[in-house]
């Protein structure tokens, strides 16, 4: 699909039709173009979104065109938005060729490719490498990432959704847009708004730095896309006991690594994650997926297991616990996730989410220290759920 960019407007002058610039446009220079009769039928559908067929079509009722003259035709649209790209007022959806994919991971229920350079390809991802017959599945890929080490044609423009020191989100008809500071290495990020394929254009040559602050962005893309399919993410530390996922959460510096390494020690589980865990619910049974994302912990897993159960972590003086009610335990979750909640309609999946989900597992509020008896607290709780 070809789209007109925003910051376009059709004025006639004296009679004679113009694409005018304004706003972004005039900052960056962009030109004006006249329209004659024929590209002037072109306005309309190029303003809410077209392809060749349709501009063909309307060319050809316009003329009452021959079978003869469609050759013609089409050269003529071909000239006339060439034109348009070379004056960068066009705007095309964002690329999904699986024959790009150069590298393929499965990540959770989702199928990821990539292609751009291989310094840039986070070395957590390859724990996830994808068996080669993914490449036959009919939705092949869920989502395709790019690098590219250039800048956009131009800076897009889109309605600020939010805006931070770090880092702006807006919104287009058709992705998201990511702007980052000057100087951070990356220019801008688009995203499909079904998170189905995602453009990092990056500045400089590939490094360390780069690599880390990319493979941050990319899980933005594959955040939107986890959450069309039905995934969410929580933040939280997770540790496998009793052969289900447990999870550890609560605000920075509440202690969800501590009281993840303190069963580690204790009771010799394994660390899943020890920072973000992705959850479903299939079939009717809440599940874990493991992410490559995993904050500065360094531990992670690519396998999927049950859930057992979430506790939320407040400091306290002593170590008690209670199992919330889930009308408590929903609103806890939610405001746990980090699945994005930047419209309100986005907000209201990760709602509805945590409501499931609330009537599905079991929700801890434990007050605690950060001493071997929170784990015994804990453990005994833990035990007469299960069994």
């Amino acid at each position: 699909m070809i789209r007109l960019k925003k910051g376009y407007s059709l004025f006639q002058i004296k009679g004679t039709h113009y694409l005018l610039p304004y706003g972004q446009n005039i900052a960056e220079h962009r030109h004006s173009m006249r329209l004659n009769d024929a590209t002037l039928l072109f306005y309309e559908p190029l303003a809410r979104g077209t392809d060749r067929a349709e501009l063909l079509a309307l060319l050809a009722e316009h003329y009452q065109a021959a079978k003869e003259d469609i050759p013609a035709l089409e050269a003529d649209i071909s000239s006339f938005l060439a034109q348009m790209n070379h004056f960068h007022m066009l705007e095309h959806a964002l690329p999904r060729d699986p024959a790009d994919a150069g590298h393929v991971f499965q990540i959770g229920p989702a199928i990821v490719g990539y292609h751009g350079p291989n310094e840039l390809l986070h070395p957590s991802f390859y724990a996830f490498t994808a068996k080669q017959d993914v490449r036959k599945e009919p939705s092949f890929p869920d989502l395709m990432l790019y690098v590219s080490m250039c800048a956009p044609d131009s800076r897009a423009i889109g309605d600020i959704l939010i805006r931070t020191e770090e880092l702006t989100i807006c919104r287009t008809d058709d992705y998201y847009l990511f702007l980052y500071p000057a100087g951070y290495g990356i220019l801008e990020a688009k995203v499909a708004t079904d998170g189905s394929a995602a453009v990092f254009f990056c500045d400089g040559s590939p490094s360390f730095d780069l690599r880390e602050k990319l493979f941050h962005a990319m899980r933005f893309a594959y955040l939107i896309l986890a959450q069309r399919l039905g995934c969410f993410a929580v933040h939280s530390a997770s540790i496998l006991y009793r052969d289900r996922a447990w999870l550890f959460s609560g605000p920075s510096g509440t202690g969800k690594s501590t009281h993840a390494a303190l069963w580690q020690r204790l009771y010799r589980t394994k660390v899943l994650n020890g920072d973000l865990n992705l959850l479903a619910v299939e079939q009717g049974l809440p599940m874990v997926y493991g992410l490559p994302w995993c904050g500065t912990s360094n531990q992670f897993t690519a396998k999927t297991y049950p859930l057992g159960g979430i506790t939320f972590l407040q400091q306290a003086c002593a170590d008690t616990l209670r199992v919330l009610p889930p009308k408590d335990g929903a609103l806890r979750l939610m405001q746990r996730l980090i699945s994005p909640s930047w419209t309100a309609e986005l907000l209201a999946h990760n709602v509805s989410f945590a409501e499931l989900l609330s009537d599905k597992t079991t929700l801890f509020h434990l007050q605690c220290t950060k001493q071997d008896h929170a784990a015994e607290v804990m453990r005994a709780a833990v035990d007469a759920v299960i069994i």
